[in-house]
């Protein structure tokens, strides 16, 4: 190397004189010359180069004027300064290249600056999208925030190009914003102003403080700080981009897992309004339901009083008739006869009734009881099938103690009285029960272990009124094992598929009700025998809001409810239909792949 730096110049000279004589020798025309003066011209050309060295050694040691040696060596040193300019700039090309941080590179921009330029500051104010505003990096607590609606920030915005702070005072043209461009170079102590916008889109400034030396920054800097700003904005904006992407990636599960929770929302709200639509169609039922057990209370309830006024009024007479105490006896084998619980006996025709009856009368008649009277006991006995007693009650009657008479017949009326509330209580609890199981109010909305066929028995107490009326329901109920499901669920499945088979057979007609498990699957199948579904739009049943039916009669929403709800439960659901038969069949696994399953259920279910 040392040796090419020193004869480096020498032989570069030599070959430029060497260059030159054989150009203008061989751009002579040689047919034109004699040969004698040819030959010479040839042998001419190395003692001419020859002297060309001597002219440069002897101005190389005696003319120092003249250095030549000098300025020679001087240009190779500056050509090797822009190399090493070249060289790094391609090396800090490559370093953003490979840097999808922002903060990154920010700090390898910071890191080069000095290669370029030599100044006494620098700072970025980069975007930060979280806050809103450019923040300075690297990050201060004490240093200003700006605002993308700052004056200065807005006209930059439209002028790409590095400023001088000194430009805005210098520069009349810059009148408009120098107030504004003054104090922004005031607040960050700037003298150079580094834009870095892409498509007219500011992503951040440089700030560069005086130089170190006091001296104004040269037009070479400006260039390499250009070339600089292009390969940065390049960079930070795939840096900004690439962090965006990253965090809409990380937030894409969470987001997604939002959207299922508002869809699954949205999906039982729509499950709890159809329940709603068809409790709004049965509740006129329901209500006659309890309202004809509610009126067997009220009129016992009324009964009960009359037959308590007679206790009270007559209880006196009661404790002077127990003085006897044959008479006390027949009373009392009599009145445990009446109240005693029994079985109902077969029902008697009307003819043998009233031959029963008379024959009574007759026999109390001979026992010298009043005929009216007779008549009354007569029916009395026949009523609460006390028959084989009988002759307690003649012997009371036959003593003169109709007051015992009387309070048998209250003490049987009051004991008809509680059973008719019992009875009517019951139908109540058992319609409360149906619709407090129907609506599940006290159950959460995750899976369960459920019977099914106790969820279709309660669906049937709630439409009962629907289908009492010239609706035959058969049931053909096999023992099937309970099954984790959501039973709110299913009775809304139950409830729209038993609607729709008595719409179809317009309230005449038979339901057949069928449940039988085979392997890991329960099946329920609902049968009428309506007209059937029509080929052509059989597969379009299960679409949102398509319907057949008339006005008011349904929204469409239910067969399309009906499938998403058993699709959920892991289960699939099918038709057959032709005239006379229409068979929707419901095949659900007996445990579903649920997240949110209680194991315990699982474990009662298998057992």
């Amino acid at each position: 190397m040392k040796i090419i730096r020193k004869f480096g110049p020498i032989f570069g000279l030599v070959l430029a004189a060497f260059l030159l004589q054989s150009a203008l020798i061989f751009g002579l025309d040689f047919k034109s010359l004699d040969p004698d003066r040819t030959i010479v011209l040839l042998i001419s050309l190395p003692f001419t180069t020859l002297a060309a060295v001597f002219v440069w050694i002897w101005f190389n040691e005696f003319g120092p004027a003249l250095n030549l040696s000098s300025a020679l060596s001087k240009l190779t040193i500056k050509d090797q300064e822009y190399v090493k300019y070249l060289s790094s700039l391609d090396k800090f090309k490559s370093d953003l290249i490979a840097t999808n941080i922002t903060e990154s590179v920010c700090e390898k921009i910071l890191k080069f600056l000095p290669n370029i330029i030599n100044t006494s500051r620098s700072k970025i104010y980069l975007w930060r999208e979280d806050l809103g505003k450019f923040s300075p990096y690297p990050r201060d607590s004490g240093e200003d925030h700006f605002y993308i609606f700052d004056p200065f920030l807005l006209w930059i915005t439209e002028h790409d190009k590095i400023f001088h702070s000194e430009e805005f005072i210098e520069n009349a043209k810059l009148l408009q914003i120098r107030e504004h461009a003054l104090s922004f170079a005031a607040k960050t102590k700037a003298e150079l102003l580094v834009p870095f916008i892409l498509n007219k889109s500011l992503l951040g400034m440089l700030v560069l403080g005086p130089r170190n030396d006091g001296r104004r920054y040269s037009s070479s800097e400006l260039e390499k700080l250009n070339e600089m700003r292009s390969v940065s904005v390049m960079s930070l904006s795939n840096s900004i981009f690439y962090e965006r992407l990253i965090e809409l990636t990380e937030t894409l599960e969470e987001k997604v897992r939002h959207r299922t929770q508002e869809l699954e929302s949205a999906q039982s709200q729509l499950i709890m309004s159809e329940k709603m639509a068809s409790l709004g169609t049965m509740v006129a039922g329901i209500a006659h339901e309890i309202n004809t057990p509610a009126g067997v209370i009220n009129g016992s309830a009324d009964n009960l009083e009359s037959n308590m006024n007679f206790i009270v009024k007559n209880v006196f007479e009661i404790v002077r008739f127990a003085r006897n105490k044959k008479l006390r006896k027949s009373f009392e084998i009599a009145l445990l006869h009446i109240l005693r619980d029994r079985k109902k006996s077969q029902i008697m025709e009307s003819k043998d009734k009233f031959r029963i009856k008379r024959e009574v009368r007759d026999e109390m008649v001979e026992l010298g009881i009043e005929l009216s009277l007779a008549g009354e006991v007569a029916s009395f006995i026949i009523e609460n099938d006390i028959m084989e007693v009988r002759k307690y009650i003649f012997e009371i009657l036959a003593q003169g103690a109709k007051p015992g008479y009387e309070m048998l017949k209250h003490a049987s009326n009051t004991s008809r009285n509680i059973k008719n509330i019992k009875y009517s209580i019951k139908n109540i609890v058992r319609i409360v029960k149906a619709l407090k199981y129907y609506s599940h109010l006290d159950q959460s909305k995750s899976f369960t272990n459920a019977d099914l066929i106790e969820g279709i028995e309660n669906t049937l107490v709630i439409m009962n009124n629907q289908l009492k009326y010239g609706v035959e329901v058969k049931k053909n109920f096999s023992p099937i094992p309970k099954i984790v499901c959501n039973p709110d669920e299913l009775n809304q499945v139950w409830t729209n598929l038993i609607q729709n088979a008595n719409q179809a057979i317009r309230g005449q007609g038979t339901i057949e009700l069928s449940a039988y498990s085979k392997g890991e699957t329960v099946t329920i199948e609902v049968q009428d025998d309506g007209p059937g579904i029509d080929p052509s739009i059989k597969d379009r049943i299960w679409d949102p809001f398509f319907t057949t039916k008339d006005q008011g009669e349904g929204s469409g929403l239910g067969l399309g409810i009906v499938k998403g709800i058993v699709e959920k439960h892991k289960g699939k659901i099918t038709v057959e239909s032709m005239p006379g038969k229409t068979v929707f069949k419901v095949e659900l696994p007996l445990r579903p792949p649920q997240p949110n399953v209680d194991p315990s259920f699982i474990e009662r279910s298998a057992v």
